[in-house]
């Protein structure tokens, strides 16, 4: 069978944990349990290992009678017991003295049969749907090694905070800078690693079997996202499409031709005006932040995010410190708007949640006791959400919206906001960077674009 370089690595990669994530046909499950988790199976000192999925019929579908399933590529070295047999009552492979056996970790009543012992090798099909009780259950640790794949799916599911953003790549693995972001959120875990593959690592995919991948699901759609970008997404269906395009670095922002072999070369790039929008939450228990968003507006019509700050009162309850108040807000926003008008270029008003008149109210207070000649202004949100969004994805398609990289949850809002599942309205959360934005470009709409 002929592999990658990508996938040679992970199979000779020393681990305790793998990771396989990426988009469809991209070979991940054929290569992991058809190489790798035999490979381990008959290296280990134990005789006893496991496969879990959805269910036994899922994983008859997915790695036993698939297309280089293992029952095809091992033929008659591996037998499968459906209903067990002799005094395994189980279903279960056997491969000379090993056994293992076959699990749907969706139904917890057979699974806790199974749990319970020590195993060699367990090995997990499409761990982004599974019970969590089963996988905290496998992960006290029941194993010797572990191998689990996946599709990306919603970022938020505790699988991504409890395991897979703990994991990380070797240094000659690339991984998306999306998936980085992701993966940061959690700490490390030594011998832990992780591993993205497309359809550019399965060599055995044909230009015509690409070409049917690419066209045929539309890119709207959260099943394109996911299942051909490779990114993690939630909701039935993402409302913004950013392109690589859209994301710039901060010296891009700052230059139209940045040089970095002549700086004598640049030259800065002209802004028309900036904005600061403000978006607010104070609750101690949501996920709801305090944002601001600096951004600025370019003679060629461009808006460009330039920089966030975000932050909640929830992790300081998490962290036993005080929950912030609109007077503190109010100096935290000072701070950051006198920043961002020394890094970036002057701008005269901060636009605020109309929503919320005490932080509004502290702002003024703040700045008539301390001198500020910046104005506060309530938000104008009139304009339809509808009509922002209509807006916004107009300006993303035209590269007339642009996100420096910097601005990381920003970015992450993008490619997590969605459509609520059959109604044509978004989603009321993952939206508080896009809203700060949102009311810092509304007063001058007419000037992106053109």
């Amino acid at each position: 069978m002929e592999i990658s370089d990508n996938y040679m690595d992970f199979v000779t990669n020393d681990s305790k944990v793998d990771v396989l994530e990426g988009t469809t046909a991209a070979g991940k499950t054929t290569i992991a349990f058809d190489i790798k988790f035999m490979y381990m199976v008959g290296k280990s000192e134990f005789k006893k290992h496991l496969i879990a999925g959805e269910s036994i019929g899922t994983i008859e579908s997915n790695i036993l009678n698939c297309e280089n399933g293992l029952l095809d590529i091992w033929g008659e070295e591996l037998q499968y017991f459906p209903n067990g047999h002799g005094s395994i009552r189980l279903p279960h492979l056997k491969l000379n003295d090993n056994i293992i056996y076959l699990c749907g970790y969706s139904d917890i009543s057979k699974f806790k049969k199974i749990l319970g012992g020590q195993f060699g090798v367990v090995g997990i099909d499409e761990i982004n749907i599974s019970n969590m009780e089963f996988i905290r259950e496998i992960f006290l640790p029941r194993f010797q090694y572990l191998l689990a794949t996946l599709n990306p799916d919603n970022p938020d599911k505790e699988i991504y905070t409890e395991i897979i953003n703990r994991c990380r790549p070797i240094e000659k693995h690339k991984i998306p800078e999306y998936i980085w972001t992701e993966l940061n959120r959690s700490i490390p875990h030594k011998n832990w690693f992780y591993w993205f593959f497309t359809y550019d690592d399965n060599p055995s995919i044909t230009p015509e079997r690409r070409e049917d991948l690419l066209s045929s699901l539309l890119p709207e759609t959260r099943e394109y996202q996911t299942k051909i970008l490779g990114k993690r997404t939630k909701g039935t269906g993402l409302i913004f499409y950013l392109k690589k395009e859209n994301i710039i670095t901060e010296k891009q922002a700052m230059y139209d031709n940045p040089d970095e072999q002549n700086p004598l070369k640049l030259v800065r790039k002209q802004y028309k005006r900036f904005s600061c929008g403000v978006d607010t939450s104070y609750s101690r228990k949501s996920d709801d932040t305090f944002t601001f968003i600096y951004q600025g507006i370019t003679n060629q019509g461009e808006l460009i995010v330039l920089d966030e700050r975000v932050f909640n009162n929830k992790d300081r309850a998490k962290a036993n410190l005080p929950s912030l108040s609109p007077s503190d807000i109010a100096i935290e926003i000072d701070k950051f708007f006198i920043e961002m008008n020394n890094k970036w270029g002057i701008c005269n008003t901060i636009f605020i949640d109309s929503a919320d008149a005490g932080t509004i109210s502290e702002c003024i207070k703040f700045k008539r006791n301390n001198g500020r000649s910046y104005i506060v202004v309530e938000a104008w949100k009139h304009l339809k959400i509808i009509d922002r969004i209509n807006l916004q994805n107009g300006w993303i398609a035209k590269l007339k919206y642009l996100i420096a990289e910097t601005c990381v949850e920003h970015i992450k809002e993008h490619n997590k906001y969605s459509w609520l599942p059959n109604k044509d309205e978004p989603e009321d959360e993952n939206d508080h960077t896009i809203n700060g934005s949102q009311y810092g470009w509304i007063p001058y709409k007419n000037e992106i674009g053109v």
